[in-house]
């Protein structure tokens, strides 16, 4: 096996980066210096002994190490099509009947000329069984080069998803020639790789004199160090692109982002980077076709106003992780005319903030949506928690001229649910017409023949709660599936009331979409999840 400088190999569970190839001072032998993708498995940054014999790309001091060859330890780059192969032919399903393993092939045309061929039936049945696959996953199996040139293409494949994470592919020279010979691919993985940067003329990847990649619609990055100035060398190639998986690549800002690039792009998934302010991503409001951006984990402060027409379609939005600490953030999203879907938890403002008070705030300062953090909104719901948002709003201020100044919403609130009543500094909003206190339970069973609580095993888990009388049972089954871990599909919900005549009653909360009110939940009551 020959190894040059660039290749990627696999070590165990670890990748790593060939940087160097040679001796080293005061030993004996050839070693390899190699950078890690995991810098904590390395020793170094590339220098031995106060001598430098490469330079690590990241930077780290503990990414590198120098290791010796080893056929069995250091695995390297593998054939797209044989690794292939490896995985999906199954020779145990081939038959061994002599006569339908016999074949003839005729050369020339000549069909005078016949020669008999041995195990052509088995051969067929397993180009038959390749050509049905239209999934493949070759994630962490050392795929690496495209094999000999047009030995993919000739088993004409009808591969439209394909996984290559974690693979030892070091360029994009090689993907275009792994691509341009599987036409029917639209979706392509490749986290966890590390590729070097595509070439500034992308016309140098082509093949046949068309991008290769031109009818990808979803190409996964994340955790590949991708930057941004690379996906834009890569656009002009991706004219179909809609889905663009980008997660934990240190990404900081998103610049040079045109009107015309990118318009078919409708997710972007941009978690866990390093994006620190508002306006490193605002351009991505040019992106005509945006329906999902995904923005958590990273390190925003602040929302800042958002220009008219920018995310015009944009439906689904996750800022949760971030830093953000003034619900005016959350004031600037409310321009968006498509929003409909917001996952905006952990971030500081909502350890400052009473918990019962959240949800308020975001459906009361955003108009229009449908599902906060994972839990969809009924019409009903939606007019409980803004009426109590304008109960809150009159802690700001004395008069509803002050109070609009402060809440963007509030007079167009007022329209729609009336003024509420100003309260004195002492006072304070509260859902408590609206809110009941009940205690929520995992037993392992129970009996519907009992006739009091003492009856009753003590509960695996019990936590006490305040729930609105207007939330469904589908509701209800998410937070039960939070709390006691207990998937909603295998829950059996009861809620336990006393009669006046202090008999229990058992009633089983079987329709999702009633309300606990339709069941006449009162202060007080226990409502029992059993796990089926």
């Amino acid at each position: 096996m020959t190894l040059t400088v660039g290749d990627r190999i696999q070590v165990s569970l670890d990748f790593a980066t060939i940087r160097f190839i040679g001796s080293v001072d005061g030993s004996k032998g050839e070693w390899l210096g190699v950078e890690w993708d995991d810098p904590a498995r390395g020793k170094h940054d590339g220098s031995h002994n106060g001598k430098r014999y490469f330079t690590s790309s990241s930077g780290n001091e503990t990414s590198c190490s120098f290791i010796r060859f080893h056929p069995t330890k250091v695995h390297t780059a593998k054939p797209f099509l044989k690794t292939l192969m490896e995985k999906y032919l199954d020779d145990t399903t081939t038959s061994n009947n002599p006569e339908k393993d016999l074949g003839q092939v005729y050369f020339g045309g000549n069909k005078n000329l016949v020669v008999e061929t041995v195990g052509f039936d088995k051969v067929q049945r397993k180009q038959s069984q390749l050509n049905s696959l239209t999934v493949i996953g070759l994630a962490n199996l050392q795929v690496g080069s495209a094999g000999i040139p047009g030995e993919i293409i000739a088993h004409n494949f009808q591969i439209r998803d394909l996984d290559l994470s974690k693979s030892l592919i070091r360029c994009w020279d090689t993907l275009a020639d792994i691509v341009s010979q599987l036409p029917s691919l639209s979706i392509l993985r490749l986290n966890y790789c590390r590729l070097e940067s595509p070439p500034d003329n992308p016309t140098l990847l082509h093949r046949n004199n068309a991008s290769p990649f031109v009818g990808l619609k979803t190409l996964a990055l994340s955790n590949t160090m991708t930057t941004w100035s690379q996906i834009i060398k890569l656009e002009p190639l991706l004219p179909k692109l809609e889905d663009l998986q980008l997660g934990e690549n240190q990404i900081q800002s998103i610049t040079n982002l045109r009107v015309d690039q990118f318009q078919q792009l409708k997710w972007i998934n941009l978690e866990n980077n390093h994006v620190q302010q508002w306006k490193d991503i605002e351009s991505l409001g040019n992106l005509k076709s945006l329906e999902i951006l995904y923005l958590n984990g990273n390190k925003i402060p602040i929302i800042e106003p958002i220009s008219e027409g920018m995310f015009s379609k944009l439906i689904f939005l996750r800022i949760e992780d971030n830093l953000l600490s003034q619900w005016s953030s959350w004031d600037m999203l409310n321009v968006l005319p498509s929003l409909k879907k917001l996952r905006s938890k952990e971030n500081p403002l909502f350890k400052e903030t009473n918990a019962e008070d959240i949800a308020p705030h975001v459906v009361g300062r955003i108009k229009g949506l449908t599902v906060i953090d994972g839990n969809t909104l009924t019409g009903r719901e939606r007019m409980d928690l803004e009426r109590y948002y304008l109960k809150l709003c009159t802690r700001d201020a004395s008069t509803h001229e002050e109070i609009s100044k402060i809440h963007p919403r509030y007079k167009e609130l007022c329209d729609a649910h009336g003024e509420p009543e100003l309260s004195t500094k002492s006072e304070k909003a509260t859902l408590s017409n609206r809110l009941i206190g009940v205690t929520l339970t995992h037993r392992s069973s129970l009996p519907l023949e009992t006739k009091s609580k003492i009856e009753l095993e003590d509960p695996i888990k019990m936590v006490d709660k305040r729930l609105l009388a207007t939330m469904l049972i589908r509701n209800l089954r998410n937070i039960i599936q939070k709390l006691f871990r207990i998937p909603a599909s295998r829950q059996q919900l009861y809620i336990l009331q006393y009669a006046p005549s202090g008999e229990l009653m058992i009633m089983d909360l079987d329709d999702e979409l009633r309300d606990l009110k339709f069941y006449g939940i009162e202060q007080g009551d226990e409502i029992v999840a059993v796990e089926n």
